[in-house]
């Protein structure tokens, strides 16, 4: 069953909106970095409507040397390789040098001796939506725990012939990133050039992407993000090195900043003479697969990830590396994207990407411009030994929030204007204190001092 990506939801997000929502992410990201202190730090971008809104960084680029992190620090984006290998083929589609109904045998005659016979009638468009059946990592894939390299070309070539195909072609979804490696052998037999080569200068160059390359190198070192492991019973997190994926970088090779990532993406909405025509984007985020036993309701289409996020349909795709884990979602709608780059093995990129979504759509829904009231006065985080709150602007009201989750807007309190010094609780949870009072003390520079919220002290946050 296929999702339409291009049906509107809603077309027109205002700005002003936008740009209230992206001052709470500010604050609240910074905080969840501080709390979550166990992640060493990420990188989110933003853009809109083709432009970057947002590019913060939180936290460290590298804990034992206390380097902050900072937008120009470079992450392995990992899967979202996949992304990169899917134009280059719809690129070459386009060129009339591949046809995605072509078996890959055509182009890869070496797969004729492969013992199971179904190989020889994989098609490209097959590998492309992880519907050929082809084994995942391989049957020795322990690079993936840094105990042995990335396979080279030879040692690919027989991993591939010593697996059967997991399941009969285009029965069901199977992800593999030996499948995504074939697809890079695919580009270089079609069009003549290594496959870095045809990236560079089909994608990178044209979009000026200095920041985003297809292989670790010694030459970006420096700006290379400390990837690090789950941490231990003491606390403590691993270093892990960056490595090299040789063959494989087709599939998981690349590295990006954030902004980068983001603008790379801009180009794969529909409209932007970018890339590829529109009906090849068309083709390539149209959903082919649902991903079995995924309670995000993701669907697989060509080298993209279709996601709901509440009444959007996003496309995207996340990538997970020894130590570093990130994540992209795009609204073809609003022309909307979020990148998440985080440094650790356990790092949520996912619940960020999708947070900042939650915060900027309910931005978007509840804010009031016509308000005839400031109420920013109120605004800031307080704290007391049961809760830490942020008190946020709505601007007609204001809400509770907490910062301390993923989602800070699914329950929020509702709070009216009384008077210059007075708040009034006016939708909560049963459980609270809905209709009670909220009295706020400022000094002469009309600064919180503390709160009586509902009859409890709360106090400004220091930082």
């Amino acid at each position: 069953m296929s999702i339409d990506l291009f049906k509107c939801y809603n077309c027109f997000m205002d700005y002003k909106k936008l740009e209230k929502s992206l001052k709470f992410i500010d604050s609240w990201l910074d905080f969840r970095q501080r709390q979550e202190g166990w992640w060493p730090g990420f990188a989110v971008a933003i853009s809109y409507q083709g432009k970057i809104v947002f590019n913060k960084s939180y936290g460290f680029a590298n804990l034992e040397k206390k380097e902050k992190l900072t937008p120009q620090h470079i992450f392995r984006i990992a899967s979202h390789s996949k992304t990169f290998t899917a134009t280059a083929i719809m690129q070459l589609v386009e060129k009339g040098k591949i046809d995605l109904d072509d078996p890959i045998v055509k182009y890869l005659p070496w797969l004729k001796k492969h013992k199971d016979e179904r190989f020889k009638k994989v098609t490209v468009k097959e590998l492309l939506s992880h519907g050929a059946g082809v084994i995942r990592d391989g049957l020795d894939c322990d690079f993936w725990i840094l105990k042995k390299e990335f396979p080279n070309r030879d040692k690919f070539e027989r991993e591939i012939l010593a697996a059967d195909l997991v399941f009969k072609p285009n029965k069901q979804m199977k992800y593999s990133n030996l499948g995504y490696t074939l697809l890079g052998l695919v580009i270089e037999s079609a069009s003549g050039q290594s496959y870095e080569d045809f990236i560079v200068q089909n994608i990178l160059e044209p979009l000026k992407l200095s920041n985003i390359g297809v292989e670790f190198k010694s030459e970006i070192e420096d700006r290379v993000v400390t990837g690090y492991a789950m941490r231990n019973s003491n606390g403590e997190r691993l270093q892990l090195p960056n490595v090299t994926t040789n063959i494989m970088a087709s599939a998981t090779g690349f590295y990006s900043t954030s902004e980068d990532l983001c603008k790379y993406f801009n180009a794969h909405f529909i409209g932007s003479g970018k890339l590829l025509n529109d009906e090849s984007k068309k083709v390539m985020q149209k959903p082919i697969w649902r991903v079995k036993n995924n309670k995000a309701k993701e669907q697989y289409a060509l080298g993209l990830i279709v996601t709901p996020i509440g009444k959007r349909k996003v496309f995207g795709h996340g990538g997970g590396f020894p130590g570093q884990i990130t994540d992209t979602l795009c609204d073809s709608e609003n022309k909307l994207i979020v990148t998440a780059l985080t440094n650790c093995i356990d790092g949520g990129a996912n619940d960020i990407t999708k947070g900042v979504f939650s915060v900027i759509d309910y931005f978007q829904k509840n804010y009031s411009l016509k308000s005839k009231k400031d109420l920013s006065k109120f605004e800031g985080r307080l704290i007391n030994l049961w809760s830490i709150i942020d008190v946020v602007s709505m601007g007609n009201k204001l809400a509770t929030v907490s910062p301390d989750v993923w989602k800070p807007f699914d329950t929020p309190e509702i709070l009216k204007y009384v008077d210059d010094n007075t708040l009034k609780i006016i939708k909560t949870d049963g459980y609270y204190s809905e209709g009670e009072l909220i009295h706020f003390d400022f000094d002469k520079n009309g600064k919180t001092r503390s709160v009586r919220y509902a009859g409890t002290t709360i106090l400004p946050e220091r930082l």
